[in-house]
């Protein structure tokens, strides 16, 4: 049987892939159904896979599949982009790494494509009236499914040392740039921006910019 946290953190990888596949540029009528899909059976199955229903379980395998095969296609984003670089830095699990920055990364990008987020909250089910409030409600959706799982909210939370965090912050911002993932995010970014976004996402701040 897989461990509660390896669960926790592959599942939110494969919810990373098809959120970032559908509001990717390179985004089809291909690669949508692939990622809402993903995206529902992840929604609707992770929590009762991590607390051990094995039927869930089995239905996260068809979910993750399908998030490949979307991003396979229509790409990721700078949520995969960051926690790549500080994956290799800090030695946070991919998927976990994922899940903290995810929220950071939504509230980011979501200037340059509210509509495709806010389709993702009123199909989920979520409350909201406006684009921007459903936004917002899939923000703390994702924020509950971490919290749910015993996944930190924060870089700092998750332990990593302020002083290790500010000695490497640089490189990684500008490695993070030049990943593979980046060029398909929604929103352009640059070396600072992504610093900023990573200093959010270690201190648990906002992303209004």
């Amino acid at each position: 049987t897989m461990p509660p946290k390896l669960v926790a953190h592959t599942g939110m990888d494969a919810l990373t892939h098809a959120i970032e596949a559908y509001v990717s540029t390179l985004h089809t009528v291909f690669t949508d159904p692939l990622a809402l899909k993903a995206i529902h059976i992840v929604e609707k199955d992770l929590l009762r896979s991590f607390n051990g229903d094995m039927g869930c379980r089995e239905e996260m395998h068809y979910g993750q599949c399908l998030a490949g095969m979307a991003f396979s296609n229509g790409l990721l984003g700078i949520t995969h982009s960051l926690a790549h670089k500080i994956g290799a830095v800090f030695h946070i699990p991919h998927g976990c790494a994922n899940a903290i920055l995810l929220p950071y990364v939504i509230q980011f990008n979501k200037k340059s494509c509210m509509s495709r987020y806010a389709d993702l909250a009123r199909i989920a089910g979520l409350p909201g009236h406006t684009d921007p409030q459903l936004v917002l409600s899939y923000e703390d959706a994702i924020r509950h499914l971490d919290r749910m799982m015993d996944i930190p909210l924060s870089l700092a939370a998750y332990g990593i040392p302020e002083k290790l965090y500010l000695e490497k912050k640089d490189s990684i911002a500008h490695n993070a740039v030049l990943d593979a993932c980046t060029p398909e995010n929604p929103r352009p970014v640059d070396d600072e921006t992504m610093g900023r976004i990573l200093e959010c996402a270690y201190y648990g701040k906002p992303v209004n910019f």
